[in-house]
């Protein structure tokens, strides 16, 4: 924005000098973020999904194991399936309300595979919804006629936060959101590209295959999305003490006595 600004005075379409600049007049934003993703563990994830029903059961499961961004979720529609071949296409999103074309990136815009599990759920879905046809949604709003996706603030709302708190993964305090006792800022459908990411790396997966699977186009992204579990830590940490502490008196010796003072007269 500067630099248009900068261009207009010297174009003579605003006074020269800073004091008719507005930008010099913008304060530094701070680059580092308070914020930090939560990630279920598979346990935690497992106890949400036993309190979901259809159709928001199939939804985090395809979210969770697939790592799909819910925007795509939301816009895929069956014709969008190819069983045969096992995969989806990513070709719409669903974004404020309104389908877009694409996706989120080049690589964002391309098939996601299907594992024959996940695939009979999305069968078993379909035989239940009477928005089944080649061009229907997936997840098609009733409230609409089938006309539009269902909006995933009000199934976030409404299903999946309820259900993490009787799963008692979530609590409320104070009106406030938490997890193990520490404030959520935020839980949704993005926990799950999260706890994906984070559950695959745990589990020693090849860093391309999750990069593939997450569809992006290189691997930094892994430090953004990998988190490490309390217990995974705990038990690093053992590691390197069993090389580090003996067992039984772990320093071996006397405590160190303190030096007493020489008092000078």
């Amino acid at each position: 924005m500067g630099t248009v600004f900068t261009f207009s005075q010297s174009e003579g379409l605003l006074p020269l000098g800073e004091a008719f600049n507005p930008i010099s007049y913008v304060t530094g934003i701070p680059a580092t973020s308070t914020y930090e993703a939560i990630v279920l563990t598979p346990e935690q994830a497992l106890k949400v999904l036993d309190e979901l029903q259809q159709p928001e059961y199939t939804m985090i499961v395809l979210l969770a194991v697939t790592g799909i961004r819910s925007s795509e979720m939301l816009g895929l529609r069956w014709c969008d399936i190819l069983w045969d071949r096992s995969e989806m296409k990513i070709r719409q999103t669903f974004v404020h309300g309104k389908i877009q074309l694409g996706a989120k990136t080049k690589l964002s815009k391309s098939t996601v595979t299907l594992h024959p599990i996940l695939a009979q759920l999305l069968k078993d879905w379909r035989a239940e919804t009477p928005y089944a046809g080649g061009n229907d949604y997936v997840f098609a709003s009733r409230k609409t006629s089938g006309k539009t996706p269902r909006y995933g603030s009000v199934v976030v709302e409404d299903h999946l936060r309820p259900a993490a708190v009787r799963a008692g993964v979530l609590e409320l305090r104070d009106g406030k959101v938490c997890i193990e006792g520490e404030f959520v800022k935020r839980f949704g459908f993005h926990t799950f590209r999260h706890s994906l990411t984070s559950w695959l790396m745990a589990n020693g997966e090849n860093p391309q295959i999750v990069r593939a699977m997450l569809r992006w186009t290189n691997l930094n992204m892994l430090a953004h999305y990998t988190h490490g579990f309390k217990a995974d830590k705990l038990e690093a940490q053992g590691v390197v003490l069993k090389m580090l502490v003996r067992s039984g008196n772990p320093s071996g010796r006397e405590p160190e006595r303190e030096s007493e003072e020489v008092k000078i007269s």
